[in-house]
């Protein structure tokens, strides 16, 4: 609330929170009319919960901000004149720093492909190590009307980011990058679903099922299968 570009909305969503934050999310409401909270009845994860959002954005471009992390100072003043140089693209993807427990800072070490890829916009074909950086949901902002127009959603289960990522990069006409740490991404010692041992691990599968099924439904990403492969076997290596 607090950064320096301030034509945004919050729409805070409470997946029925078994803590005070519901409440507390309540009172900023009735603080600041830029923010609009969602109760859901039920916990429904976190890809269910952001889609329950999504339908209350009126913003032109959307940005999710996981629970534990925080934006740097400035961000949404960057954000905003990166898209006004690079003219609207449908992604724009920025930037983060891992923040830890003890106090350490690190900053993403493929932050050098953001500056790879030039000044102006272009497609993954034209610049595939964009897809070398990590793949979630949380270092990039979406037009709003470019998810409406191909329907994106986040699946339930575990890597609920795969199925959203993956899909979105390959389909954007106008891919921009900012070389900016614009997202604090904070390094738990305990609560990362990575440091747990459980069966939703294998869930997995399932997300890189969706990934393919959209390759299917769209011929033209026919060509990316191969690389698709590598990255999920990469990918279940790391989980492993």
């Amino acid at each position: 609330m607090e950064q320096s570009y301030a034509d945004f909305e919050v729409i805070a969503v409470d997946d029925c929170s078994p803590d005070g934050c519901g409440a507390i999310l309540d009172e900023y409401a009735a603080r600041d009319p830029r923010v609009s909270v969602l109760h859901l009845p039920e916990n429904v994860g976190l890809g269910r919960a952001r889609n329950a959002g999504l339908p209350h954005a009126t913003g032109d471009y959307l940005l999710f901000l996981d629970s534990d992390d925080t934006l740097t100072p400035g961000t949404f003043r960057a954000l905003a004149d990166r898209l006004d140089e690079t003219a609207d693209p449908d992604v724009l993807v920025f930037d983060y720093a891992r923040t830890y427990w003890w106090g350490g800072t690190r900053r993403n070490a493929l932050a050098h492909v953001l500056t790879e890829a030039g000044d102006g916009t272009f497609t993954a074909a034209e610049h595939p190590r964009i897809l070398d950086l990590l793949m979630v949901v949380w270092n990039k902002v979406y037009r709003r009307v470019y998810v409406a127009e191909h329907d994106f959603r986040f699946p339930p289960g575990y890597y609920e980011d795969t199925p959203w990522t993956f899909p979105v990069m390959l389909s954007a006409g106008r891919i921009a990058t900012l070389d900016r740490i614009c997202l604090n991404y904070r390094q738990r010692r305990q609560g990362n679903i990575l440091s747990t041992t459980s069966r939703k691990h294998f869930d997995i599968h399932d997300q890189y099922e969706r990934v393919f099924a959209y390759v299917d439904h769209h011929p033209e990403l026919a060509p990316w299968r191969p690389y698709l492969h590598r990255k999920m076997g990469e990918h279940c290596l790391d989980i492993l």
